[in-house]
């Protein structure tokens, strides 16, 4: 997918002594993370646009909803002492406490970007720090095809689970028995799973296949009278609105569905190079895919 860099404007010789704006409250820097590459999209109409802002200094966004697992910012500014501008933008998830998604910043001598974000399905808000502007427009763009095809996408992939010594010391067989990923059914009606397969397929191996119905325990419940009302008869496999379940890489966990791939070599999610989980509906058609972000040395993630 082209990146759609807008071609960086030629820097004009200006004097020295004008001088730069005060910016208040600027938000400290973050060292930039790596990131899958965009897939290749060839069709730019899958593209639907969310909301457009514009403005020429620092304001902070109202919350808009992303509906698919993937978007993108379009940003522009005009600047005409690229010196002394400061543009950012700094992306946060409405419910997320002040937990950064990501930093984008303005570099000396461009104009624009096109950057892309691997996450979604909640409410998002911008924080915009501008000085020394003339304008700056972003452009907040949802991947419509995504957004249509199917309401249940992979959300989160915990890749970092407890490695085999601090499994073994926890009483754990399965080293990294903790990975997940989580699933979520993003509509407003139940999602029947049944037959649907999640893989790994950057190995190309394991593969899980959701069964008929619902994973229950009686360790859940404090009597047997207790247990034969929730897990007899058995529930079918469904993902209740707005509702999220986990696949874990070692043992199931109830309360989060009880789903499991009881993967003996355990660490399923490579934690040194990203790995693509993908999601395939019961006739076999791919309906999610995500990867995530490794973190480099010293820096800060909120994708584990």
């Amino acid at each position: 997918m082209a990146c759609g860099l807008t071609p960086p404007t030629t820097p004009t010789t200006e004097p020295d002594t004008q001088p730069p704006s005060q910016v208040e409250n600027q938000t400290p820097p973050e060292v930039s993370l790596p990131e899958p590459p965009p897939q290749e999209t060839t069709n730019e109409a899958e593209w639907s646009t969310v909301e457009i802002f514009s403005g020429k200094e620092s304001e902070t966004t109202p919350p808009f909803h992303i509906s698919g697992t993937e978007w993108r910012i379009i940003w522009t500014v005009e600047v005409q002492y690229p010196e002394y501008a400061v543009f950012d933008i700094v992306i946060y998830p409405q419910d997320g406490l002040g937990t950064i998604t990501k930093r984008i910043s303005y570099s000396k001598g461009t104009s624009g970007d096109t950057v892309y974000i691997y996450e979604g399905g909640r409410d998002y808000y911008l924080k915009v720090i501008a000085a020394n502007l003339s304008d700056w427009t972003i452009t907040v763009e949802d991947y419509a095809q995504q957004n249509l095809t199917c309401p249940v996408q992979i959300t989160y992939i915990y890749y970092k689970g407890m490695d085999y010594f601090r499994s073994t010391e926890a009483g754990h067989e399965i080293p990294e028995f903790d990975e997940y990923v989580e699933i979520k059914n993003q509509s407003y009606s139940p999602q029947n799973i049944t037959g649907w397969v999640l893989k790994n397929v950057t190995r190309g191996e394991p593969a899980f296949t959701f069964p008929p119905t619902l994973p229950c325990s009686c360790e859940l419940y404090d009597s047997w009278t207790d247990c034969i009302e929730h897990c007899y008869p058995p529930r079918p496999c469904v993902i209740e609105p707005n509702e999220s379940i986990r696949v874990y890489t070692g043992e199931p966990h109830y309360e989060s569905g009880g789903f499991c791939f009881y993967y003996l070599s355990g660490d399923i999610w490579n934690n040194e190079t990203p790995d693509t989980a993908v999601l395939y509906n019961a006739e076999g058609q791919e309906v999610s895919r995500k990867s995530y972000v490794i973190p480099t040395e010293g820096s800060v993630t909120s994708d584990k």
